[in-house]
């Protein structure tokens, strides 16, 4: 397959992508497999950990034709609910929820991370690179990282990481591509939280909100005590869980 590239180890899926669009080899929709990633980073430079046989490390290198930078927001999302479509294909009983702006979550706790970068030029997308990592086969984890959980832990059963990678990449990839189906409406089903009250912090303060949902251009939907609805971007707060 030669959309998909298999590495026993790297530093980073994302980092390997950027070097082969720097070399001219990206192309649509390749994806970066990792047995073992040494380096790998969330968002906020976050260090997710990968243990060879136990997650997927991916990234997938998306060149859309023409993308607006306008739409990134709806960008980010579509991928979300990709993973969310691959999730719910592996195992009905898989119930995950999206965790504005880039998580998936289980059960209340992380199942996997998302990492977009973005390479902009003449108010358009030039290219993204998708980074995914995803707990498969873990059966435990350490105290610091205690708000995780596996797909093994949520099924009881055991995943090929490559496996699980293919799938997650075939509907990210569908899509990204689909521009047809009202795809806002089933994400809005899968927003986590929704209709529940959170702490939240902006800047240096806490407060207390009920969320609402996120919009098309990605902020989350927050209503404070006065009922007032208020949308957030991504670096003006962050949650208070996990």
């Amino acid at each position: 397959m030669d959309y998909f590239k298999i590495y026993d180890t790297l530093d980073s899926t994302n980092k390997e992508a950027q070097r082969l669009l720097a070399q001219g080899a990206g192309i649509n929709g390749l994806t970066l497999f990792a047995r073992h990633q040494t380096d790998g980073r969330g968002q906020l430079s976050r260090v997710w950990i990968s243990g060879p046989g136990s997650h997927v490390a991916m990234s997938i290198i998306y060149l859309p034709e023409h993308l607006p930078i306008s739409t990134l927001p709806t960008l980010s999302m579509k991928i979300s609910l990709g993973i969310v479509n691959a999730l719910t294909s592996i195992d009905s009983s898989i119930q995950p929820l999206i965790k504005w702006p880039n998580d998936i979550y289980a059960t209340g706790k992380k199942l996997c991370g998302i990492l977009i970068e973005n390479a902009l030029s003449g108010g358009k997308v030039q290219h993204s690179i998708i980074g995914i990592g995803m707990n498969v086969n873990e059966k435990n984890f350490p105290p610091e990282i205690s708000n995780a959980i596996s797909l093994c832990q949520l099924t009881g059963s055991e995943y090929a990481p490559q496996q699980v990678a293919l799938i997650i990449r075939e509907h990210v990839m569908a899509m990204l591509e689909e521009e047809t189906y009202d795809w806002k409406s089933e994400y809005d089903q899968y927003v986590f939280g929704k209709g529940k009250q959170f702490t939240f912090l902006a800047g240096d303060s806490s407060f207390e909100a009920e969320v609402i949902g996120v919009s098309m251009q990605g902020h989350l939907i927050l209503k404070n005590g006065d009922d007032e609805l208020r949308h957030y971007a991504s670096h003006e707060v962050k949650w208070v869980v996990g």
